[in-house]
């Protein structure tokens, strides 16, 4: 029974070549070992290289054990100089015995795995201050800009990497790449800075870093000029029309009005985005002018009245007739955001396709390389009311846009041609206009 168990078949005996052994042993066993305190705490050794030669990467490795820390910590010193690794090996022992002893982790913690703890820490509905909704916002923001250069631009180095370097080239990168303010730069830089506060009390970096302010020179956003504006009026039918489905048609349809309604009242892009049917009238002029009124309970700077430029109630009606026709003939309720959902929620992204139709119309560029955004329109707006003749007064259009005198004489204009003051009595900038019998609520 026994014989019947053993396979008659010889199995073959593979022999691994000498040069193919010594190579895979070299992998195994570290070269040109020096132990530096001579109790196997600090260790430097030499990796052999990966073409399979057998030899050894002239740089550096170090490997240190920390003492009432479990494994070990493997570093690469950076240098082929033994004197300057030796120096680095206990330069960084030190460092990680003093972390052990502080009771901070030794081994670095990615910026993303500390987001993710700092999340659920902040959004406990226990924690009482600050409001739960501006924690959101907190939260919201490090998950977007900041967590896409930590983590993609720089491949979400360590926490306690986040120093006053990387952030100077996070505001550099903010700026070129979106464009935006020195004060939104120090908003973000303060929410980073909650972050990291909140590290040091768990413990998973030493100290809090300070932060300069940003060290970019200041621009203006890029704006358009009116025939490049004529160029994208003209476009809009069109770049609806190239729609691959219903979904990308209805978005462009929307989005169509946004860009028309926000250039031809300076609102904010997050003002129009949260605009409710119940936010729209209408005033009458003594002269028989009638305008479109939008009414902002509340903005960066507290509640205001925004009038937008004779014949913005084209954009106005040509949404409502829209939604209603979704609706199956109901009119929208007071307070649904007027540029909805299907759902009826309020669309939080519109940059997409803000950037399709600049892509389609050639116009994602201005002349000095500076990409435009949903925020060029407000600039639009202050531009053109500026440079119109007769030009409207710098007090005007502060109040209308929400924004002081100081702002708009720095960023939109020349002191000379804002120095004439004239209401606000324009047209829309948009040549398309359609005049209807029909009732609306909010005329």
């Amino acid at each position: 029974m026994v014989k019947n168990l053993i396979s008659p078949v010889t199995p073959t005996l593979h022999i691994t070549p000498k040069s193919v052994y010594l190579r895979v042993m070299s992998r195994v066993f570290q070269h040109n070992e020096i132990d530096v305190r001579r109790d196997g705490s600090v260790v430097l050794y030499q990796r052999p290289k990966r073409d399979g030669s057998g030899d050894l990467n002239p740089v550096f490795q170090v490997r240190l054990k920390i003492p009432n820390q479990t494994g070990v910590t493997r570093i690469s010193t950076k240098t082929r100089n033994e004197g300057d690794a030796i120096k680095f090996a206990l330069d960084k022992y030190n460092e990680l015995y003093g972390k052990s002893l502080m009771g901070t982790p030794i081994r670095s913690v990615p910026f993303s795995k500390g987001l993710i703890g700092f999340e659920k820490y902040y959004l406990d509905p226990r924690l009482k201050t600050p409001s739960l909704k501006n924690r959101q916002h907190y939260v919201a923001t490090l998950k977007k800009h900041p967590y896409d250069f930590i983590v993609h631009e720089c491949g979400d180095v360590g926490l306690e990497e986040i120093d006053d370097a990387l952030m100077q080239k996070y505001f550099h990168y903010r700026i070129t790449r979106h464009g935006v303010s020195n004060n939104t730069l120090i908003r973000e830089a303060t929410i980073i800075n909650r972050l990291l506060t909140w590290c040091v009390a768990e413990r998973l970096i030493g100290t809090r870093p300070e932060f300069s302010k940003p060290k970019v020179e200041k621009k203006r956003r890029p704006t358009f000029d009116i025939n490049e504006w004529r160029r994208i009026t003209r476009a809009l039918p069109k770049w609806i029309a190239s729609s691959k489905n219903v979904a990308i048609e209805r978005d462009r349809f929307y989005l169509r009005d946004f860009v028309l309604l926000s250039s031809n009242c300076g609102a904010r892009v997050g003002e129009i985005r949260s605009l409710r049917w119940k936010d729209v009238r209408s005033h009458t002029y003594p002269n028989g002018n009638k305008r479109i009124i939008l009414d902002f309970p509340k903005g960066k700077t507290g509640p205001r009245e925004v009038v937008c430029n004779e014949g913005s109630d084209v954009f106005i009606k040509r949404i409502w007739d829209y939604r209603k026709e979704e609706l199956g003939g109901e009119n929208p309720s007071p307070d649904e955001p007027i540029f909805c959902s299907p759902l009826g929620e309020v669309v939080e992204e519109r940059k997409k396709s803000f950037k399709s139709l600049l892509d389609f119309v050639g116009l994602r560029e201005n002349n000095k390389g500076e990409i435009r955004t949903l925020y060029s329109l407000r600039h639009f707006y202050a531009h053109q009311q500026l440079r119109n003749d007769p030009p409207v007064s710098v007090y005007d259009l502060a109040s209308n846009m929400g924004t002081s005198v100081r702002v708009i004489e720095s960023n939109y204009g020349d002191r000379d041609n804002v120095a004439r003051g004239q209401k606000m009595g324009r047209k829309s900038w948009d040549t398309d206009s359609d005049n209807n019998d029909k009732d609306y609520p909010f005329l």
